[in-house]
């Protein structure tokens, strides 16, 4: 469990600087707990135990959301930790039960620098004791060694991002993430586990087979699939797709044409045979 001296005011010689290449930063937040808006505004809350990721995957639209052009233009070299996430989340006098929380929106909450400061490991058992239902969003298989705490939840999903079955594609949109196989066995475990679990194609990048990657997704024992593809921002202050993942798809030969094809050839090999996955 996290040490919780490594969150005091005063820095101490515990605290990491860098994350491999990256920059860590230590500051407090002002909220720990969000309301969503757009289209996860069905859900009650969100938290994002940092702000930033290191795992720098090239379209990632939460670098949209960061007001400094210079951090913006620096995604996936620094991460940001909410030092005071924890006292924040004890402290708040929002009702939490029966709650629907996501963890996280705008940030892996297991991603590297997790191992190490357990940050999100300790606002799991604040979030269990106030009766939260708890939705976890990652690309990382860190997740499965918070298998412990997640059975502490009288409702749970998990969902893990893979968004291509081509480790040569990964490598390309996601330099610094898990290989396909490592989130496939995680996945795999926590349903084995009796989670409710999910697979996020969110977005969807070029395949060596759709037939096959539905195969191992229906395999990973998922109860549903959420699928996308790229999107351009509408706006200066919009989220969307960002330019670096566009010129490689480009390059590439990822077209909205071919995106579009393989979209609905995926779909169709998800719900066949009476088991929907994907809508």
């Amino acid at each position: 469990m996290l040490q919780l001296s490594l969150f005091d005011p005063n820095p101490t010689p515990a605290r990491p600087a860098t994350q491999g290449n990256a920059d860590v930063i230590y500051a407090d937040a002002s909220a720990i707990l969000a309301r969503p808006t757009g289209r996860l505004a069905d859900l009650d809350f969100v938290i994002n135990p940092y702000q930033g990721c290191t795992f720098a995957c090239t379209y990632c639209y939460a670098a949209f959301f960061v007001p400094e052009e210079e951090r913006r233009e620096r995604w996936g070299q620094w991460v940001r930790v909410k030092t005071n996430a924890i006292a924040r989340l004890r402290n708040s006098r929002q009702n939490l039960h029966g709650k629907t929380v996501l963890m996280s929106s705008a940030t892996d909450p297991y991603q590297p620098i997790e191992a190490k400061l357990e940050l999100t490991r300790s606002l799991l058992p604040i979030l269990a004791k106030r009766g939260a239902n708890l939705a976890v969003l990652s690309r990382s298989p860190l997740v499965t060694r918070d298998i412990d705490l997640f059975q502490t939840f009288d409702r749970i999903n998990i969902t893990m991002s893979i968004t291509t079955d081509s480790d040569e594609v990964r490598k390309r949109f996601e330099p610094q993430c898990a290989s396909i196989d490592r989130r496939f066995e995680a996945i795999t475990q926590l349903s084995r586990e009796g989670f409710r679990t999910r697979i996020n194609v969110a977005p969807l990048l070029p395949l060596n087979d759709a037939r096959s990657f539905a195969d191992r997704i229906r395999d990973a024992g998922v109860s549903r699939v959420h699928i996308n593809t790229f999107h351009e921002s509408s706006g200066p202050f919009a989220s969307g797709t960002r330019q670096p993942a566009l010129a490689i798809a480009k390059e590439m030969g990822w077209t909205e044409h071919r995106r579009e094809r393989v979209l609905r050839e995926l779909t169709h090999y998800l719900n066949r045979n009476g088991r929907r996955l994907a809508a």
